[in-house]
């Protein structure tokens, strides 16, 4: 059995009307269960009235289930094509924080006393969990869906970095759809025939540099013959994410944005590192006694390191860290730099002989890093972003020499503590990678991926892959 497209879209998106609906239902079954059944609750806080049946409760679920519908479906995540784990999970957060607020709201106004509030608002809580299972079960459902789908083929013309990660994109959404290639835009004598040959779904262009006459030409052929055409501009190889549409002037335009985060993203942002630094370094004190011992028990010298960095938009500032190398180690880095196990600008030795003996396991699980959340409580650094570059060891000018003026765009954020890199190799990454990490974070940050690299960095740290 083979499904069309549009029919595994439409079963993937019943499921999702299905299975949430079940799960918003279940969360306001739940919460009167606990509200007027469960013991522990009621005798915590107390029922200001008499139980009321789940009939009265049932009745509301007409008006719940479609909002809280409505809502998931407005934050796309019924529609979005590709959605990362930490994106869904805010998305999710949001629709059932949303969702809650609304029916509260409503059961405020049309009979106030008639709903337990502290009912209404545990929905909170048990509505996020079951719709987390719910997309668990639908993508589940999807996956097997993708394997059944009889997908067209998409004919990919141009190559280079954008041309991986749509192949990777492709084949992740449509396992079964085939890929073609062509180095370049044919004549469009070939180009039809090329179209002719098999029944693509879409032509995506990755490169401009042909005249406009053959791109709209070839647009054209594609029209007629009922093909998707879309192009993705060259520039987009260099500055993936910036290019956005502007009619400011009352013409198209095309303007560069140099970062994804606007000043209220820049705030949402700044207001979740101090929450989280707060807390995480009131969590790990005893850690932090621990490891101030074993450093001075075991050499000389101050516990705490600190240096010089470069900060946001090149602002200088003092990175702390736990001491991990020998007093005066910075003096000594000329005659170390042949044991940079880096190929670029950025210098780690997996043999450093002025790594004392502590401070090789504190390297190891990155523990060193943790004074640094003290930078993000000063507003120095955030829990994520690039990693912050020393003064001294020439990385600033290695990259300024292998990237040119691209290489400043790392400053357009805060230093981060762990970031994109750190997840995907640590020091195993090369330069090249790092830096290409480190701007594809820049340009596509969202509250989603922070929260993505910030799980996936205990795992990391760890096993301790790829530290020195």
């Amino acid at each position: 059995m083979r499904l069309p497209p549009w029919l595994r879209h439409a079963l993937r998106t019943a499921c999702h009307f299905v299975l949430d609906a079940t799960a918003v239902t279940a969360a306001y079954r739940l919460a009167h269960w606990a509200r007027f059944d469960w013991g522990w609750l009621a005798a915590r806080i107390p029922p200001s009235g008499d139980s009321v049946s789940w009939a009265v409760y049932g009745s509301l679920l007409r008006a719940a289930v479609p909002v809280w519908l409505m809502i998931l479906y407005a934050n796309k995540l019924y529609t979005a094509a590709w959605m990362s784990a930490g994106d869904r999970f805010l998305n999710l957060a949001k629709s059932a924080l949303l969702g809650t607020g609304a029916v509260l709201v409503f059961a405020f106004l049309y009979e106030r006393l008639a709903y337990s509030r502290v009912l209404l608002a545990g929905v909170f809580p048990l509505g996020l969990a079951l719709l987390i299972v719910s997309h668990s079960v639908t993508l589940w459902i999807d996956d097997i869906l993708a394997r059944l789908e009889t997908a067209k083929p998409v004919l990919l013309i141009g190559g280079g970095p954008v041309a991986q990660v749509l192949k990777e994109r492709i084949r992740a959404r449509h396992p079964g759809a085939g890929i073609r290639e062509l180095e370049a835009l044919p004549s469009l004598e070939e180009f039809a025939r090329e179209l002719d040959a098999r029944p693509f779904y879409e032509v995506i262009l990755l490169r401009t540099k042909d005249p406009r006459e053959r791109v709209l030409a070839a647009a054209e052929a594609c029209d007629a013959r009922g093909v998707s055409f879309k192009m993705i501009p060259d520039l987009l190889e260099i500055r993936m994410g910036e290019v956005q549409l502007d009619h400011h002037l009352g013409l198209p335009a095309y303007r560069i944005k140099h970062t994804s985060l606007t000043p209220a993203n820049f705030l949402s942002k700044r207001l979740f590192d101090v929450l989280f630094s707060a807390l995480l370094l009131l969590v790990t004190a005893p850690l932090w006694v621990l490891i101030c011992l074993l450093i001075k028990l075991d050499s000389k010298g101050p516990i705490l390191f600190t240096q010089k960095r470069y900060g946001y938009k090149g602002h200088v500032f003092e990175a702390f860290k736990f001491r991990t190398m020998i007093v005066d180690a910075e003096k000594k880095i000329e005659s170390v730099k042949d044991l940079n196990d880096q190929k670029g600008a950025f210098f780690k030795a997996k043999k450093d002989p002025r790594v004392t003996r502590v401070g090789k396991w504190l390297r190891r699980f990155s523990l060193d890093e943790f004074p640094q959340f003290l930078n993000v409580l000063r507003g120095e650094m955030s829990v994520v972003g690039p990693r912050p570059l020393a003064l001294t060891t020439g990385e600033v000018e290695a990259l300024e020499r292998d990237f040119g003026e691209t290489a400043k765009k790392r400053a357009n954020l805060l230093p981060g503590i762990t970031g994109l890199w750190q997840v995907s190799g640590r020091s195993d990454v090369s330069s090249e990678q790092r830096f290409g990490l480190d701007l594809f974070y820049i340009e596509h940050w969202s509250l989603g991926m922070d929260l993505e690299i910030i799980l996936k960095t205990p795992f990391v740290m760890a096993f301790g892959k790829g530290a020195y």
